[in-house]
């Protein structure tokens, strides 16, 4: 039997795209494709099907385990967001580099936000500094104003 040329594989344009990462569908549907196209007169062995096996479930393990460290650390930074939320109407302390200066301020937090995972306080000044700039926090309250 003579096999056409043009079917052979180094004859064949292959131009891939795709992500080079591999999660868990993409790997059952190979474990999958070897099982159904494999000879029948030389069938997997069974260690190397275990070892397959064995990979796939570290994968998933794996993959699990990256999700629930993400929403971890979306927890954390909400919480730290809600935390710093207690600063308004606070006056803090801060530090803040001008060349080679660095400049002691102090002023009243009017608002705290999040951009990506930095908080960010806007103060009574017109500035706004993240908030690993404070060193000191006061009640800015005096107490004739507390009821």
């Amino acid at each position: 039997m003579k096999v056409d040329s043009s079917l052979y594989l180094n004859s064949q344009n292959q131009t891939r795209e795709g992500n080079a990462n591999l999660d868990k569908d993409a790997f059952l549907k190979i474990l999958m494709t070897q099982l159904t196209n494999q000879d029948p007169l030389d069938p997997m062995k069974d260690q190397d099907f275990v070892a397959q096996m064995a990979s796939f479930s570290q994968l998933e393990q794996m993959t699990n385990m990256s999700s629930g460290f993400e929403s971890f650390v979306n927890q954390q930074i909400s919480q730290n967001f809600l935390q710093f939320s207690n600063l308004i109407d606070k006056e803090v302390s801060y530090q803040t580099r001008e060349g080679e200066e660095i400049k002691e301020l102090t002023a009243t937090v009017e608002s705290v936000k999040r951009e990506g995972n930095e908080i960010l306080l806007s103060l009574n000044n017109g500035q706004t500094i993240s908030a690993a700039q404070v060193y000191q926090i006061e009640s800015s309250m005096n107490e004739e104003e507390v009821v």
